[in-house]
């Protein structure tokens, strides 16, 4: 059996997990699917110098439907607002004094603190789903706006069109601290929606975020003999580049499903531990790529030029893109990027 321990009163907390079809497996989409809150078919780019459509389908879940399909699902395997205070490999202890026995103690507290500049960028938004007075005309997503002045780094702003008046609107930064002016940042959305010229009948959320983007290989944490084995973000599994952790996320998803056959032998703590470091092995070979590029673009280019590197990424064939976003970069691919 299985227990989810989560602190809040609801699942997912306040967030928005974005996807290609091509990052995941087939059988992945599978399970994903009723948890998809909208897809589309396309997305696109704005540059400077150039807008560009990216063909093939993407996929944004809410936390709303995220947790609503997961009570549905796991019903009773969920205990919520429970703080954990402790964790081994064998044993949960609550604030209330109550303690978890299992063969399996996996810790999914996402970040666990947020690391020193040096070893990582950072990548940091504020985003408001709004209403709007009147249709916006968007028909796919824009994941990069980036046709605004450029500060504290790479600048852009991330729409995600909900139906004919509802939109996602995030200004998003690749910048060197984590900290986010929030005055300032409100009144930049707010002038991007004018200049669009949309009118905001309500904003009805807001989210916010900030992932340290790693240069390095140190900052990713190591699961240690005795401790619950860290996943997720809180292991540092996502995109070094472009942050997305849903496909990591499910990657090992689907290896734990594998561990955990009927036909095979009860699955423990050091047996997942065991198996994740022959996936982290694997994951950060594959990683190692964009942790290059994330020091070419936070250590070798000049803040307020950041966006050109991805401008010219963008020029590069819908299905280099597609193979980047899914952490699967051909040594061809490397070569047009690092050329471009």
């Amino acid at each position: 059996s299985v227990l989810l321990i989560e602190t809040a009163n609801a699942l997912g907390g306040n967030h928005t997990w974005s996807f290609h079809e091509t990052d995941v497996s087939p059988a992945a989409l599978e399970l994903l699917k009723p948890l998809i809150s909208r897809s589309w078919s396309s997305t696109s780019v704005e540059f400077p110098r150039i807008k560009k459509t990216v063909e093939g389908a993407f996929h944004s879940i809410r936390s709303e439907d995220f947790n609503r399909v997961l009570k549905e699902k796991l019903e009773d395997k969920i205990m919520f607002g429970a703080e954990v205070v402790k964790m081994n490999d064998t044993t949960v202890t609550m604030a209330n004094g109550k303690t978890i026995e299992a063969s399996v103690v996996l810790d999914a507290r996402g970040v666990e603190q947020t690391p020193m500049p040096g070893l990582n960028g950072f990548q940091k938004f504020i985003g408001y789903d709004v209403t709007l007075e009147e249709p916006h005309g968007l028909e796919a997503p824009i994941i990069m706006d980036a046709t605004c002045p450029q500060l504290d780094g790479f600048r852009f702003y991330y729409l995600l069109p909900w139906d004919q008046t509802r939109v996602l609107v995030e200004e998003t930064y690749y910048s060197d601290t984590p900290e986010l002016n929030d005055e300032r940042v409100s009144r930049s959305i707010r002038s991007y929606i004018e200049r669009r010229d949309w009118k905001i009948k309500s904003i009805d959320r807001e989210e916010r975020g900030c992932l340290a983007i790693p240069l390095t290989s140190e900052a990713i944490k190591t699961s240690v003999s005795g401790e619950a084995v860290p996943i997720g973000v809180r292991a540092g599994f996502f995109h070094a580049t472009t942050g997305f952790s849903l496909p990591d996320a499910v990657r090992f998803a689907e290896f734990l499903a594998k561990a955990t056959d009927p036909k095979s032998t009860e699955l423990t703590t050091q047996g997942a531990r065991d198996g994740l470091a022959k996936y982290r092995r694997s994951w950060l070979s594959r990683q190692r790529f964009y942790r290059l590029l994330n020091r070419l673009l936070f250590q070798a280019s000049e803040p307020s030029l950041r966006y050109v590197v991805f401008q010219k990424f963008y020029e590069l064939s819908d299905d280099l893109i597609q193979r980047f976003y899914a952490g699967r970069t051909t040594w061809t691919d490397r070569l047009r990027i690092l050329s471009g």
